[in-house]
């Protein structure tokens, strides 16, 4: 979640305070990594460091040194440590919109990394010169970690509102109080125990209102929603809602917060209150300390208002319909039974045996990205070509609205606990796919929710692009190919396999109440979709008026085809093979519907296996001419 400071002191923009952080801590990491000791990059918040200047009263901030900015970066170096940790026990995939150490470079990697940085942070501390500093450090860092080993062990038990607060004051509000106290320590002020305190309080106080914010999937806070309710860690909101244990649905729990009874706040609402009170508390405390400081108001007032702004988000999307959250809950559970990335391998050999055989020459690292696109993509289509007749029409237009929005979560980099949405769109921000892609995707896949028919081949031809062309350039960018003419026959690829499709499923799709054929190109033959149903279900000869529009649409395919051919052979050779494959393989169905006497309404074209072969060996010589 932002929690910034947004007020400052006349003259000096938070822009500049964080500035000023930044350039000492920047300092201070340039002599750590002299000395051969790994600093994590400065990219965050730096919210602990920028407590450790606004607990310095401003009329004595020209006398922080080097001293000062290396116990603001000990202090740094152990939060980005109980980061890489926390991503290995939450299996996160993505954090400040990159992929997290321990999904690009494995845990392992990840843990020791985060051991270094730890280590290396006691170096950094002892840097200061403050014996009362480092000892303040090494009991904040023990706190930490013993808060975090006693959450960990009241998994699943309900807390007493004073057991919350030493678990929540130790693992996170200790080391805010190790910054609070940093200024003072290295120029020997006074009260030292007083900003340790009022540090911890203040760290304690941040803890409350990201446990608040845990609870509002509908906030845009970067974070998985109801994480802490999955693992069965006890918070202060639960105790609001009345819970006694972990034995309400994710839904019921939302319902208790967040719609109020009788005319009474809702539980969230008076959470929103009471960490106004902890603000105002906390204000009074920090005027004895730097009493000409504005930074801590800023940053406190940021803290209600991110709290105000994620529960009135959330009372909102409560406030929806029944009918639509079911649909949300609906469309989570069927999503989190695809599973993750090991079963989705199994999902594309069983349901894609061509893209399958193409997808075999990618390297093992493209393949893995390929295989998670796909699940995506299967499951994005199958929530509208459901099997079940018992979900109505209305239903899947439900289901695949909610999907949207899961989508647009986890593309924005706030956690679904759904590896398909987490791993796949989480990873596709990451490496810069447009949000243009899946919301294209999404789009043409919504124009099979009703029996559409398509006028001309322009208004096909929006429909092939969203279903496959859009995924043709997401899978472009997802290898970090962003040209805009390589995406462009991306998208002409698209185009073709897709109108391949709709020649080979003519009749299947006629089943369904779906005509692809454009109504331009039948009207040019004298046909409609009463002569198309009467072949079905005839057993005479295929008419030649059919035949030849059967004709026109091989040929608008082999024209995307053609202008895909010059982007697949600028492809790097790993990319470029697999593409051909898939583009012949594809296209070899062209000449399964001739052999079948263009029979593709009671026929389905198959290519054979030493078909396919053939055709990818000549899709492979193709590629490199």
């Amino acid at each position: 979640m932002i929690l910034r400071p947004t007020d400052a002191p006349p003259g000096v923009g938070s822009t500049d305070v964080e500035g000023i952080v930044r350039d000492g801590l920047g300092e201070a990491a340039d002599r750590l990594r002299e000395a051969g000791v790994p600093v994590p990059d400065l990219a965050g918040k730096l919210l602990r460091p920028l407590v450790a200047y606004a607990l310095v009263d401003p009329e004595l901030r020209d006398r922080l040194d080097g001293r000062f900015w290396s116990g603001a970066l000990a202090v740094q170096m152990v939060h980005e440590a109980s980061l890489l940790h926390d991503d290995i026990l939450d299996g996160a995939a993505v954090r400040r919109g990159v992929r997290t150490v321990a999904a690009a470079d494995g845990m392992g990697h990840a843990l020791v990394l985060g051991d270094h940085y730890l280590t290396g942070a006691y170096r950094a501390a002892a840097a200061t010169g403050s014996r009362r500093f480092l000892d303040c450090f090494i009991r904040a860092v023990e706190r930490t970690v013993a808060g975090e080993i006693a959450q960990g062990r009241a998994t699943g038990a309900r807390l007493t509102p004073g057991r919350y607060e030493e678990i929540v004051a130790g693992k996170s509000g200790e080391l805010f109080g190790a910054a609070a106290a940093l200024g003072g320590a290295v120029l020997e002020l006074d009260a030292h125990e007083e900003r340790v305190a009022f540090g911890t309080a203040l760290g304690t106080l941040y803890q409350r209102v990201d446990d608040l914010l845990d609870f509002c999937p509908a906030a845009a806070t970067g974070k998985p929603p109801l994480q802490d309710y999955r693992q069965r860690k006890w918070t202060w909101v639960l105790e609001l809602a009345g819970l006694a244990d972990f034995s309400p649905s994710e839904a019921d729990v939302l319902d208790l917060l967040f719609l109020g009874r009788d005319g009474a706040p809702s539980a969230a609402r008076r959470a929103v209150e009471a960490v106004g009170v902890e603000r105002d508390a906390l204000l009074e405390r920090h005027a004895a300390l730097a009493p000409d400081d504005t930074l801590i108001g800023g940053i406190l007032d940021g803290w209600v208002r991110a709290a105000t702004e994620g529960v009135a988000a959330q009372e909102r999307a409560s406030s929806v319909p029944p009918a639509r959250r079911d649909a949300r809950g609906a469309v989570v559970a069927s999503a989190r039974a695809v599973g993750g990335p090991a079963s989705w391998k199994g999902l594309f050999e069983r349901h894609a045996r061509t893209f399958y055989l193409a997808a075999r020459l990618f390297p093992a690292e493209q393949a893995r990205l390929v295989r998670g696109l796909y699940a995506y993509c299967r499951f994005t289509d199958d929530l509208v070509d459901e099997a079940d007749p018992s979900v109505s029409a209305t239903e899947r237009a439900e289901r695949l609205d909610a999907w949207r929005v899961l989508t647009r979560e986890a593309f924005e980099g706030r956690r679904t606990g759904i590896p398909l949405l987490d791993d796949v769109l989480g990873e596709a921000a990451a490496r810069g796919v447009s949000w243009r892609y899946p919301d294209a995707l999404l789009a043409g896949v919504a124009m099979d929710l009703a029996p559409t028919r398509y006028s001309d081949w322009e208004r096909l031809e929006e429909y092939t692009f969203g279903v496959a062309g859009a995924v043709g350039g997401w899978m472009t960018q997802l290898f970090g190919l962003p040209e805009p003419d390589l995406l462009e026959c991306a998208h002409a690829l698209g185009h073709a396999m897709q109108l391949t499709n709709i020649l080979r499923d003519v009749g299947e799709d006629l089943d369904r109440g779906r005509v692809y054929l454009p109504l331009s190109l039948l009207e040019a033959h004298g046909l409609d979709a009463d002569d198309l149903r009467a072949i079905r279900v005839g057993g005479g000869p295929i008419p030649d008026a059919y035949r030849r529009a059967l004709d026109a649409l091989m040929a608008r395919a082999d024209g995307w085809y053609a202008r895909a051919w010059p982007g697949i052979r600028r492809l790097p050779p790993w990319f470029r093979r697999p593409t051909a494959v898939a583009a012949e393989a594809y296209r070899g169905i062209h000449r399964e519907v001739r052999r079948n006497g263009y029979d593709n309404l009671r026929l389905r074209a198959h290519t054979s296996l030493p078909a396919k072969i053939a055709l990818a060996v000549g899709g492979l010589v193709r590629g490199r001419t």
